[in-house]
């Protein structure tokens, strides 16, 4: 086809088409989408929304091709025209004639490989965004809700399935000229809204029709994968063609134009289609070599032979070491098989339904474990969803009399299956989607049962303090034996116990007020000993010695009440003394110090004594000499410290006469009379 503006105003014209078909499919799944909740449809509404800025760029760009094939018609009319040969128009004014063709040139080298990396990146973007959002999902044990208008997602998605479809094969079929080789990108964006919207249709059918909600339940991550493997495609394409061959005259078609999606569109020309990306790629005719002609004529045999040869060794079935497996012969259960390698017919014949039978597997009797981070106290949020158990609160001999409190009890179950085949027969009447889900409800519910029933006889003081600590093997005994009598599980209950408890949020201030009075008590208690011992060893020296004197004490103390003989009081008087000398410390110290106290005392009392006879026996041998000796003696020591002045108060009327040999002085003789005269 003639590359004219005819055939790019035909482009453009279905490109813009296609702009305003890929909007209105993905505003209409858009809007089911936020109506229902449907998560599933929300990710592949995103995906059909980056199909808009493709077929807007693609209308661009035909729209600059048409512009520029009107401006070569013109510059050739120009060319041939007089004014071209007048030297006055030179090559300036042919120059300036391009604008057109500089400003397509531009597109293809600027504009579409930044919307590619611009519609890259938000796929990516978007798709690790929604599958972080869905990818609880992935967990067989987490709820899922399906949306409740089924018949609406059928009807779009089908709606959305046949019109993208058929567009897109019609876009292909234009693809196939040269000149519209652009539009494979816009055909890509139209087969990705199709097959969103087979997906949406099939998986609402199998919920309607099967009660099956496991492909819609997986579909939003797995729409969300497709988004970034095709982000990641764009980038690829991106690098690829910064090394691929350029011809003169030739465009690159855009990194946007996805090839993975290109086949989708036209799968009775899959082998054309390989055959002409090859060659795109490597700037040459790769498909007219012998190698690929070779493998061309032989690819159909090849697959076939290969395709047998996978399905036949589907024949041997393997069970890993640590896993034990259900043979399965045209929906009936043959047999269990261990580990190794089992022979049977082929897939879907016969099949095997692994179990990991040494995994450890666990379930909560009680409160789910905490959720957070960082350290757990009584006083913060553990989990949001936690269960209370109600527990005794007093000592009591009646079970069933008393107060009540509500714990948080955390008690896990951890298992492992024994016999798989009776395992796996629990539950068989649960939503077929849920079958592992309800198998771990109920095994979860009658060991709760049992803990409720077990806890309701014990008290706080014995959840919360070291009593927990022994029901670990009575609960795990009460519980094996609940699943072997009630449900035949085959499972070994491995453990079941308390790992952790505490009161609600609410009251933990209070219990912990127990706790800090009881820590005060017995810091008090510690305290007080540890002042005893330290005044036990200042006096004593030894506190086992200090001990024992204090009994000795005692018994002395009994003796005296019981006015036992003088002599044994002594005796033990004289034990004490003894053992307190020996001891040492303050109490021998003051022992000894009243010792020596009274021995001072005594030998003062003696020589006081001895001194008074002394004294006695001298005044009765000269009474007047001792009178004068201790009257100037008591002078001597009255005047000793002072200054003393004699003052004549009178005559004087004493005399002494040395020479006598009796001198008597006047003023001192007991019969003198005061006026007496002097001798």
């Amino acid at each position: 086809m003639t590359a004219d503006h005819l055939s790019y105003r035909r482009a453009t014209s279905v490109s813009v088409i296609g702009l305003l078909i890929q909007t209105l499919l993905a505003a209409m799944i858009l809007i089911y989408a936020r109506l229902e909740g449907d998560s599933a449809a929300m990710t592949g509404a995103l995906l059909m929304m980056l199909g808009i800025p493709v077929w807007g760029s693609l209308a661009l760009v035909f729209h600059q091709h048409r512009l520029e094939r009107l401006e070569a018609l013109e510059n050739e009319a120009y060319a041939g025209s007089a004014a071209a040969r007048a030297s006055v128009f030179g090559e300036a004014t042919f120059a300036d004639n391009q604008a057109q063709a500089q400003k397509l040139a531009w597109m293809h080298r600027w504009f579409l490989p930044s919307v590619s990396l611009v519609v890259g990146a938000t796929m990516v973007g978007l798709g690790i965004l929604r599958f972080t959002q869905s990818r609880g999902l992935l967990n067989p044990e987490a709820t899922f809700v399906p949306p409740s208008e089924h018949g609406w997602a059928i009807s779009l998605g089908v709606g959305v399935a046949v019109v993208g479809f058929i567009f897109a094969r019609f876009v292909a079929g234009m693809a196939q000229q040269k000149v519209w080789r652009l539009l494979h990108a816009g055909s890509a964006s139209a087969v990705a809204a199709a097959l969103v919207g087979v997906s949406l249709a099939l998986a609402h059918f199998l919920v309607v029709a099967a009660r099956e909600p496991v492909l819609l339940r997986y579909l939003a991550p797995a729409i969300a994968l497709v988004m970034v493997g095709l982000g990641a495609e764009i980038f690829l394409n991106f690098v690829l063609n910064l090394y691929r061959p350029r011809k003169v005259g030739e465009y690159q078609r855009p990194a946007f134009d996805s090839r993975i999606l290109s086949f989708i569109a036209a799968p009775d020309r899959l082998a054309e289609s390989i055959s002409e990306a090859i060659n795109y790629q490597f700037g040459f005719n790769v498909s007219a070599t012998w190698f690929y002609q070779l493998m061309a004529r032989s690819v159909l045999s090849l697959l076939l032979l290969g395709t047998l040869v996978i399905w036949g060794m589907s024949i041997f079935k393997i069970v890993a070491p640590h896993e034990r497996a259900l043979l399965v012969r045209n929906g009936a259960l043959v047999r269990e098989i261990g580990p190794g390698m089992t022979i049977d017919l082929p897939w879907p014949f016969a099949s095997v339904v692994r179990f990991p039978s040494q995994a450890v597997n666990t379930l909560q009797m009680g409160t789910p474990k905490p959720n957070q981070e960082g350290p757990i106290l009584w006083t913060n949020e553990h989990n949001t969803a936690e269960k209370f158990t109600l527990v005794q609160a007093l000592e009591s001999a009646d079970p069933t009399s008393g107060d009540l409190n509500l714990l948080a009890i955390e008690m896990p179950v951890v298992y492992t299956v024994r016999d798989l085949e009776k395992y796996k027969r629990l539950a068989q009447d649960g939503p077929s989607d849920r079958i592992e889900e309800t198998r771990q409800n109920l095994l979860s519910a009658v060991a709760r049962r049992v803990a409720m029933k077990h806890l309701a006889t014990m008290t706080v003081a014995q959840v919360l303090g070291p009593e927990r600590a022994r029901t670990h093997e009575k609960l795990r005994t009460l519980v094996q034996s609940e699943f072997d009598q009630t449900l035949d599980a085959g499972v070994d209950v491995i453990f079941a116990g308390i790992v952790g408890a505490h009161p609600e949020q609410s009251v933990a201030p209070a219990f912990e007020e127990v706790v800090r009075a009881d820590q005060r008590r017995l810091t008090a208690i510690e305290k007080a000993r540890a002042d005893a011992i330290r005044a036990l060893a200042s006096v004593v020296g030894d506190v086992d010695r200090a001990r024992s004197i204090i009994a000795s004490l005692d018994d002395l103390d009994r003796l005296k009440n019981a006015k036992a003989p003088r002599e044994e009081i002594v005796k033990k008087e004289l034990e004490v003394n003894e053992s307190i000398a020996l001891a040492g410390g303050e109490a021998a110290q003051l022992v000894s110090e009243a010792r020596a106290d009274r021995w001072r005392k005594h030998i003062a009392a003696r020589s006081l004594a001895a001194s008074r006879e002394g004294l006695t026996a001298a005044y009765n041998a000269a009474p007047l000499a001792f009178r004068v000796d201790r009257y100037l003696a008591a002078l001597r020591e009255g005047l000793a410290d002072r200054r003393v002045q004699i003052v004549p108060t009178g005559p004087l009327r004493l005399r002494i006469n040395l020479e006598e040999a009796e001198p008597i002085v006047s003023g001192f003789g007991p019969d003198e009379a005061d006026d007496a005269p002097p001798q």
